[in-house]
């Protein structure tokens, strides 16, 4: 029983993510998860109350599956440098894909969102993002090839990059080549602590 509840949690969140991704987050209804479920409005109500809840879920088991990826590169047969190429690559592919991202949903959610009470479910986003770099550096600092001192302010200052061009990128849309000069900039940031 426990495993078919599951099943269909699961597919309440993965269709639910369709729809952020295809209309963000301000747009979306119940009755629009409902349909893209093809289940009855009882049987979603079953598992979530509110399409907010329903996206923090989404966004929740989003940020599960970077960790998961992060560890994956990370336990590799990669060196460091081929894991931060990776690990930029896949913030360049995500932000040349805004149609296919979460991204827009999730600005939209901080939007509609900007009071004291959602304040820790935006800075955990934050820490989420930010304990994926750390590790990544703290991968760098195990191979020698990093050193230790300001990994954690490196961290954050490649999160606040990574962001703000996320940012720019949903509000005013950039290219590719854009895109290709600010990786390049957060590497050479991260290989300035190389020994």
């Amino acid at each position: 029983m426990e495993k078919k509840t599951n099943a269909k949690r699961n597919l309440i969140l993965a269709n639910a993510k369709n729809v952020f991704i295809r209309k963000g987050f301000a747009s979306v209804t119940m009755k629009d998860i409902i349909e893209e479920c093809n289940i009855s409005r009882g049987g979603i109500y079953l598992y979530f109350q509110s399409v907010d809840q329903i996206f923090r879920q989404v966004i929740e088991d989003h940020n599960q599956q970077k960790i998961k990826e992060a560890k994956k590169y990370i336990s590799s047969d990669k060196n460091f440098e081929q894991v931060i190429d990776e690990f930029l690559e896949k913030q360049k592919k995500r932000l040349m894909n805004l149609e296919n991202s979460f991204l827009v949903a999730m600005y939209e959610y901080r939007f509609v969102n900007r009071n004291d009470e959602h304040q820790e479910f935006f800075q955990n986003q934050f820490v989420y993002t930010k304990n994926i770099v750390t590790d990544i550096l703290m991968f760098g600092f195990k191979e020698k090839n990093i050193q230790s001192h300001n990994i954690d302010a490196l961290a954050s200052s490649i999160v606040l990059l990574i962001e703000g061009i996320s940012m720019f990128a949903v509000v005013v849309g950039v290219s590719e080549d854009f895109i290709d000069k600010q990786v390049a900039i957060i590497k050479n940031m991260i290989m300035v602590h190389i020994h």
